[in-house]
């Protein structure tokens, strides 16, 4: 709903008068936010970046070798004293898109220099090394954009870079072995308790890199949840259940109980600085699925149940957080998947349409009798509430 309307009502409710109306509405109108300024404005760097890379690509090979560098060395010098001068005269927006650009031009200096001089890069190196020089950056961004691009490329290359040391990749290996999907959900609970730590020592100081690391966070877990739901059935290794039953692999099992343990203390941090729960319940249910996946047998209907419960769970676990929190539109989302998880089910296991619909019907009208119920118990709750006053 536009202010404008927001503000036919409040008057015509009695709740403003005209004047403040009009008020409100010359304030809104002065201090509105460019929203198109921002992507606007790095389209139009990237336009010429873009341009400039091809004029120069054409006539590459006749460009001596110094006259590269020193132009590399004279438009980076450029973009450091833009981004300066901007920072001083607290131009905001050009700050954030010459910061924008300068990032891209060290990677491209990267590669310059590595073209120049023959360098041989393994795996992500350049690009770890690009995060390592651009680190400054990302920190006194005021912007989300350059520490939502960071962060993936630094979490990739710097598991690439200590793939390279004999004990992680042991580690890894380790892991992996222990029980399916175990190393996105050991990455993802690493991941949780840095973002947990960065949004509590630095929660003013770093904003939009914590709004970043929470984007990615969420972004991680609902690919795995989407992983483990729709490609279960397809990647099915109940491996080393028998070896920890019997207690032959002592390696898996302690990786399990660091995993729990890890579970534990985030809960225990959380609980105690009053953080939401939402995250906590999330990783213990990737966590115990997890592990149950290797007790189940060979069969494709039962783990796609094994799917849909999963799915089921973590939503209904934002389900109960959103009304808890009075979080409206999180709660819409949260029902509006988990519907559509329902009907892919009944495709799943019914596969026929009239078994499906049939399915569909009773689920609609269990939901409506469960909003019913929510909505008595509410009711019955208030009056309770008033007759006690």
């Amino acid at each position: 709903m536009s202010i404008a309307k927001k503000l036919e009502i409040w008057q015509a409710q009695n709740l403003i008068s005209a004047e403040q109306a009009k008020k409100i509405t010359a304030y809104e109108k002065e201090n509105r936010k460019p929203i198109l300024t921002l992507p606007l404005l790095a389209l139009g760097f990237f336009c010429i970046a873009l341009g400039v890379a091809s004029l120069v690509s054409a006539n590459w090979q006749i460009i001596p070798d110094s006259v590269k560098l020193g132009v590399d060395l004279a438009i980076m010098l450029g973009l450091a004293g833009g981004i300066f001068f901007c920072f001083c005269k607290e131009k905001e927006l050009l700050f954030e898109g010459l910061m924008l650009l300068f990032s891209l031009m060290v990677l491209v200096s990267i590669g310059l220099i590595a073209q120049i001089y023959q360098l041989q890069t393994q795996g992500l190196g350049a690009y770890f090394l690009w995060c390592v020089l651009v680190f400054p950056l990302v920190i006194i961004s005021r912007r989300i954009v350059l520490p939502l691009i960071w962060l993936p490329i630094f979490t990739a290359s710097s598991v690439d870079t200590l793939t390279n040391i004999t004990f992680f990749r042991d580690l890894l290996e380790i892991i992996e072995h222990t029980f399916p999907f175990a190393i996105s959900v050991c990455g993802i609970l690493v991941f949780a308790y840095m973002y947990r730590f960065v949004s509590y020592y630095f929660r003013t100081r770093l904003a939009p890199q914590i709004k970043a690391m929470k984007f990615w966070l969420g972004f991680d877990i609902v690919s795995l949840v989407v992983l483990m739901d729709f490609g279960a059935s397809n990647m099915f290794s109940g491996i080393f259940y028998d070896d920890i039953l019997n207690g032959d692999n002592y390696q898996s099992i302690l990786v399990i109980s660091c995993l729990v343990l890890a579970n534990v203390g985030f809960g225990y941090f959380s609980y105690k600085y009053n953080y939401s729960r939402l995250l906590t319940c999330v990783l213990a249910i990737l966590l115990g699925f997890s592990i149950i996946y290797m007790a189940l047998p060979d069969n494709n209907t039962i783990l796609d149940l094994w799917g849909f419960l999963l799915t089921m769970s973590i939503l209904s676990t934002v389900v109960a957080y959103a009304l808890i929190k009075n979080r409206v539109k999180l709660l819409n989302i949260a029902t509006a998947c988990m519907a559509i998880r329902l009907f892919f089910v009944y495709l799943q296991v019914f596969g026929s349409m009239v078994t499906t619909g049939i399915g569909l019907i009773v689920s609609g009208v269990l939901f409506l009798s469960l909003i019913y119920g929510w909505k008595k118990l509410q009711l019955n709750t208030m009056l309770v509430i008033k007759e006690s006053k």
